[in-house]
């Protein structure tokens, strides 16, 4: 049985009346008074004026130039050319990984990536996670054992604030960087999601507690105790960002799951294919080398390699693994 490969059809836009703007990621109707900016022939698309006057500054940048930093946003590898879309918003495309400028959310690639390699996002976030919860641990007792149970006389007062301070500053402002990051990309572009909320209640709670155990004659007398202190809320903030990071691994778990279930959909996929050569013989070939009007050869018990139609022959195909029918 010979078949003819045919051609793999990807939409990265809805059809040819929109384009996505390099700098955003946003979708962008096709229009004539549709900004624009030309670079080495190319015609770019913008959906405002600031993300117009970025690019034409360093367009090198959102051409590729930060690819490699974005990459540790998801840690996937993928093939050359492969784009990357957000899960909740579908019309944000991107030619690089990064996160989404709608949602903070880390795009995904469009086509699966066969790679088995662990997500450096997954490892990264685990490991704040960890380093965090045992910061954060402390701060709790501290800040919360008072009513739990009698504390040392020397653990109140200053000392519990300055210990609070010390142990909460590295949660707050490294395990949580990563929050702040995307909260200060959603003022950017106008986007606001919950990271924006993350960053803004954890770096007031944290600044204010800061101000309090620095400069506590500041504040008017009826926010200070009878030792001079004024109430502190590192432990608030400490406790959001482990949350919000533990909510992270685990959504980060499900997805590297799923992914895996797919590539090991992939794995049930020829890796070569039989290609009828000029002289009527056959060659086996990698899939990456068929091209669009080769031939293929399928013998009985092979599986088809790639979409194409039947030329000439007959036979039965196993249809199980498309259909779901066993």
């Amino acid at each position: 049985m010979s078949t003819t490969r045919q051609p793999e059809h990807r939409h990265a836009a809805r059809g040819q009346t929109t384009a996505i703007d390099p700098v955003c990621g946003m979708t962008v109707r096709i229009s004539p008074t549709a900004l624009t900016a030309t670079h080495q022939g190319e015609r770019y698309y913008f959906c405002g004026a600031k993300c117009q006057t970025r690019f034409t500054a360093e367009p090198a940048r959102f051409l590729g130039g930060d690819a490699a930093n974005n990459a540790t946003l998801s840690g996937e590898a993928a093939a050359p050319g492969t784009q990357w879309t957000c899960p909740m918003h579908p019309e944000i495309i991107r030619s690089a990984p990064g996160p989404c400028p709608i949602c903070g959310m880390a795009l995904e690639p469009m086509t699966p990536s066969e790679s088995s390699e662990p997500s450096a996002e997954l490892i990264d976030m685990t490991r704040r996670l960890w380093v965090g919860l045992a910061l954060t641990l402390p701060v709790f007792v501290v800040e919360m054992g008072g009513h739990l149970f009698s504390l040392p006389a020397w653990l109140g007062g200053k000392t519990s604030s300055w210990l609070q301070f010390a142990l909460s500053t590295p949660v707050v402002w490294w395990a949580g960087w990563p929050f702040f990051e995307r909260g200060w990309d959603s003022l950017k572009t106008r986007h606001l999601n919950m990271f924006t909320l993350i960053a803004m209640g954890t770096g007031v709670a944290w600044v204010y507690s800061a101000v309090a155990v620095v400069a506590p004659h500041i504040f008017p007398a009826a926010f200070r105790s009878a030792t001079g202190t004024v109430a502190v809320y590192f432990e608030a903030a400490a406790v959001i960002i482990v949350l919000v990071l533990l909510g992270q691994v685990l959504e980060l778990r499900a997805r590297a799951a799923t992914g895996g279930a797919i590539r090991a959909l992939l794995d049930l996929s020829p890796k070569t294919a039989r290609r009828v050569n000029a002289e009527g013989g056959d060659e086996e070939v990698p899939l990456d080398q068929i091209a669009v009007g080769d031939s293929l050869r399928i013998r009985p018990g092979e599986r088809v390699p790639v979409d194409g139609v039947l030329l000439e022959g007959r036979g039965a195909v196993d249809e199980s693994m498309v259909t779901g029918e066993s």
